[in-house]
């Protein structure tokens, strides 16, 4: 086989990641700096190809050069015109970002939503490896998803395909972002445990969490490990309404895999447990039996793998 190196950056609202890797996922150099989207879209982009540049060189050294560039995107690109629609954790609207790329560098450039290539760089080198049918569902601000579906990623008609945080659970529940109430993301997102922190403690409920000035939703996991009541029952009620979420999607497309990504995927039985339990209570049986329910492997740099691998799939199929 071939040698083909490739290039992936992970594009988020506080800092770039990216990597050189080759057709066997074997690593050859990694970067990230910070992404200071204050200064505006021309200045990101001036440090994504600073990050280019590097990695490229890192190719020359290696004997070889990058064939791709792949860009994760924290919100909706238009792959057809080259434009970041929308990224709110950035404030971009409209910016035409593969234009800006491609003034400085000469490689072809593949634009694609976060969670969707964090979904195919644990499909390809993580918790997924070998899955023909994986679902990712990432626990964070909100929740996002992504869709592999006969081993190709799935974008839909609209190319918006796997926005589970906002598949509705419960039409007369909290109202989320999108203007909507009741989404998947109102209960299981780590803003939704934490919300639901802040309000045991105003409701005057005794918790570790309340010595606190500021609650991370790690805090909420560990101090639920750790015996306290208010803290493990917010847990348990974020993974009851992630398995209804989950079960949706299982009954749905029956996934051989869902892959649970996000900072708090890494919380074990205290959060896997009830799970298991909350998906195997919702979901029709057989669909049950052929799928399994795993934490995410890549961490953070699920996002920067999938985005290379993206310019393998898109140059060679």
């Amino acid at each position: 086989m071939n040698r083909e190196l490739v290039i992936g950056l992970d594009l988020g609202g506080t800092n770039i990641k990216g990597i050189l890797l080759d057709n066997c996922g074997n690593i050859y150099a990694k970067t990230d700096v910070a992404t200071q989207a204050k200064d505006g879209p021309e200045a990101v982009v001036r440090r994504m190809t600073g990050m280019v540049s590097d990695l490229e060189e890192a190719a020359k050294k290696a004997g070889s050069k990058a064939i791709g560039i792949g860009v994760g995107i924290p919100g909706l690109p238009d792959q057809q015109s080259g434009l970041v629609v929308f990224a709110p954790n950035l404030g971009w609207k409209n910016v035409p970002i593969l234009k800006l790329l491609t003034a400085t560098v000469t490689l072809p450039v593949f634009l694609e939503n976060d969670a969707n290539v964090a979904a195919l760089g644990e499909q390809w080198l993580g918790a997924g490896r070998g899955s023909a049918n994986m679902v990712m569902i990432t626990i964070g601000t909100g929740i996002g998803g992504g869709l592999i579906l006969n081993g190709t990623l799935f974008n839909g008609a609209s190319g918006s395909a796997g926005e589970i945080g906002h598949t509705v659970i419960n039409p007369e529940g909290p109202l989320c972002s999108c203007g909507r109430r009741g989404c998947m993301e109102t209960y299981t997102s780590a803003t939704a445990m934490i919300r639901m922190a802040q309000e045991a403690i105003k409701q005057g409920n005794k918790t570790c969490l309340a010595s606190k000035d500021k609650i991370e939703a790690l805090d909420i996991v560990v101090a639920a490990r750790d015996g306290d009541k208010i803290a493990a029952g917010i847990v348990n009620s974020a993974a009851y309404y992630l398995g209804v979420g989950a079960a949706n999607i299982i009954n749905l497309l029956s996934p051989d895999t869902i892959v649970i990504g996000g900072g708090v995927s890494g919380a074990g039985d205290i959060l896997f447990k009830p799970l298991e339990r909350s998906i195997r209570q919702w979901s029709l049986e057989a669909a049950y039996e052929a799928v399994k329910v795993v934490p995410a492997q890549l961490g953070n740099t699920a996002g920067c793998v999938g985005a290379a691998r993206l310019v393998l799939q898109q140059t060679f199929g």
